[in-house]
């Protein structure tokens, strides 16, 4: 899966779990440019992409990420293992 795919596919997620049906994330998208988006989205989020690509983040990775392109690439590498 290709990365415009990945967030293409996880829009949905964002928009839903801030309330915002026209919030459009990019790779460079981070916490800080979204209003609420605090540590209970961030588990919301991951909850949602985990259960979406039938994947599971380790803590220590989800403490990596900076911004949406991060969380893509994550996404993908779970997918290709």
């Amino acid at each position: 899966m290709e990365s415009n795919e990945v967030l293409e596919k996880i829009q949905p997620i964002f928009q839903d779990i801030f309330d915002d049906e026209d919030l459009v994330v990019t790779r460079e998208t981070c916490a800080a440019d979204v209003e609420d988006w605090d540590s209970f989205a961030q588990m919301q989020i991951v909850m949602a992409l985990e259960d979406m690509f039938k994947i599971k983040f380790r803590t220590s990775e989800i403490e990596t990420w900076k911004n949406v392109g991060n969380v893509v690439d994550a996404i993908i590498s779970h997918l290709n293992r």
